[in-house]
C-alpha cells in the first residue's frame, strides 16, 4: 500500500514538472514573438518616418512651373520671394509699355491733326472775303447759314487735311506697333522670368513625384501677349465704345472722329453768328447809306447831267461805293477779329485731339492690362499656401473678357 502511494506521488511530480516545462517553453516562445513583433513595428515606423521626411517636400510642398517647355520644381520656402520678384518684373514691363504707348499716341494724334491746323487759315481767307461775306448774307437770310458754314469748313479744312484717312492709318500703325511691342516684351520677360525661376527651383526629372497643380507660363504668355490683329482691334474698339467716342467699329473710325470734330468746331462762338451777322449787316447798311448816295451823286456828276446816262452812271457809282465800303469793313473786321476767330477754331480742334488721345490711351492701357493680368495672377499663385492653388486654366479668362468679345 505504501509502495503504491509512493509510485503515485512520483507520477504526480513528474506530470507537474512536465507541465511547468512546457509552460516555460511556450512562455519563452510568446515573449520572443512579442519582442520580435515590437522590434518589427518600431523598425517599420522608423523607416516610414524616414521615408515620409524625404517625400514630404515633393508630394505636399512643391509646385511645378512650366516655361519654354521646361518643367521646374519650386519648393515652398522659395515661392513667396519668387512670386514677388515675378510680379515686380511684370508690373515694371507693363508700366514701361503703357508709357511708350502714351508717347506713341500723343505723337500719332498730333501728326494726324496737324494738317487740320494748317488749313484753318484757308477757311479764314474765305471767311474774310467779299465772296464769303455775301454768301453768308444769302444763307443767313435763307436760314441755313450754320449748315453752310459747316459745309465750307469741310471743304476748306477737312477735305484737304484728309483727317478721316489720317486717323484710319494712324490706328493701323498704333495696332501694328503695339503688337510688335508686346511680342518683344514677351521675349524679354520669358528670359527674365526664366532666370528668376532657375535661381529658385530645380529641374523636374522624369517620373518625379510632384504636386498635381502646375503653373504653365507658356499658356499664359500665349493667351496674354501673343494677340492677333483681329483680337487687338476688338479690344481697342470695345473700349472706345465705352469711352463715348462714338466709334462702334474699326472700319470708318476716321470718318466718325472727323464728324465729331466738325461738330465741335461748329459749336464755337464764331459759328453762332446768324443773328450777329444780320445785325452787322444792318449796322453796315447805316454806314453805307451816306456813302452810296455820295457815290451815286459822284457818278451822276461825272456822266452827263441829264438823260438816262446819268441814271446808269449813278447806279454804277453807288454799287462801287457799296462794294468799297463792304471791303473796307471786312478788312477792319479781319484786322480786329481774325486772330481770335482762328484761335477759337484751333482750340476746338485741339480739344478734340485731347479727347481722342485720352480715349486711345484708355483703350490701349486696357489691352495691356488684359494681356498682363493672367501672368500677374499666375505669379501671385506662387505665394498661395498649398491646397489653395489656382490652376493655370482659370487664369486664362480675365473677368472682363466678355466686354471685348461683343
Amino acid at each position: 500500500m505504501l509502495i503504491k502511494w509512493c509510485d503515485q506521488a512520483v507520477d504526480n511530480n513528474t506530470a507537474s514538472s512536465s507541465k511547468l516545462l512546457w509552460l516555460g517553453f511556450f512562455s519563452m516562445i510568446l515573449l520572443l514573438a512579442l519582442l520580435a513583433g515590437f522590434a518589427l513595428l518600431r523598425g517599420g515606423r522608423q523607416l516610414a518616418e524616414q521615408q515620409a521626411q524625404h517625400q514630404a517636400v515633393p508630394v505636399q510642398r512643391l509646385l511645378s512651373v512650366i516655361l519654354n517647355g521646361e518643367q521646374r520644381v519650386v519648393p515652398e520656402a522659395k515661392r513667396l520671394q519668387l512670386s514677388l520678384d515675378m510680379q515686380g518684373a511684370l508690373d515694371a514691363e507693363q508700366s514701361t509699355l503703357e508709357q511708350r504707348m502714351q508717347q506713341r499716341i500723343d505723337t500719332a494724334v498730333d501728326t494726324a491733326f496737324a494738317p487740320m491746323h494748317g488749313h484753318v487759315s484757308d477757311f479764314s481767307d474765305w471767311y474774310y472775303s467779299l465772296t464769303g461775306e455775301y454768301m453768308r448774307y444769302a444763307h443767313a437770310v435763307g436760314g441755313d447759314m450754320a449748315a453752310y458754314l459747316q459745309q465750307r469748313l469741310e471743304e476748306t479744312v477737312f477735305q484737304p487735311a484728309a483727317l478721316d484717312v489720317n486717323l484710319d492709318n494712324m490706328l493701323a500703325d498704333l495696332n501694328a506697333g503695339l503688337l510688335q511691342e508686346m511680342k518683344q516684351s514677351g521675349t524679354k520677360l520669358t528670359t527674365e522670368l526664366g532666370l528668376l525661376i532657375a535661381a529658385s527651383s530645380w529641374p523636374s526629372g522624369p517620373g518625379a513625384p510632384v504636386m498635381g497643380d502646375s503653373l504653365n507660363l507658356d499658356q499664359l504668355f500665349a493667351a496674354g501677349l501673343e494677340l492677333s490683329s483681329a483680337d487687338l482691334n476688338r479690344q481697342v474698339f470695345s473700349t472706345l465704345v465705352a469711352t463715348g467716342t462714338g466709334v462702334a467699329a474699326a472700319k470708318g473710325m476716321g470718318a466718325v472722329v472727323a464728324k465729331k470734330t466738325l461738330a465741335k468746331m461748329a459749336g464755337t462762338k464764331s459759328f453762332h453768328a446768324a443773328s450777329v451777322l444780320l445785325a452787322k449787316l444792318a449796322a453796315k447798311s447805316a454806314i453805307k447809306g451816306g456813302g452810296v448816295l455820295a457815290g451815286a451823286g459822284t457818278g451822276a456828276a461825272i456822266c452827263s447831267p441829264t438823260g438816262p446816262g446819268a441814271l446808269v452812271c449813278g447806279a454804277v457809282g453807288g454799287l462801287l461805293a457799296w462794294v468799297a465800303i463792304d471791303k473796307a469793313v471786312i478788312k477792319l473786321d479781319e484786322a480786329l477779329n481774325r486772330e481770335e476767330f482762328e484761335k477759337d477754331i484751333h482750340q476746338a480742334i485741339t480739344s478734340r485731339q485731347d479727347q481722342l488721345k485720352a480715349a486711345l490711351q484708355t483703350a490701349y492701357a486696357g489691352v495691356l492690362n488684359q494681356g498682363f493680368q493672367p501672368l500677374i495672377k499666375g505669379a501671385q499663385t506662387l505665394a498661395v499656401p498649398v491646397g489653395e492653388f489656382t490652376p493655370a486654366d482659370a487664369l486664362l479668362k480675365p473677368a472682363n473678357q466678355n466686354d471685348y468679345e461683343k
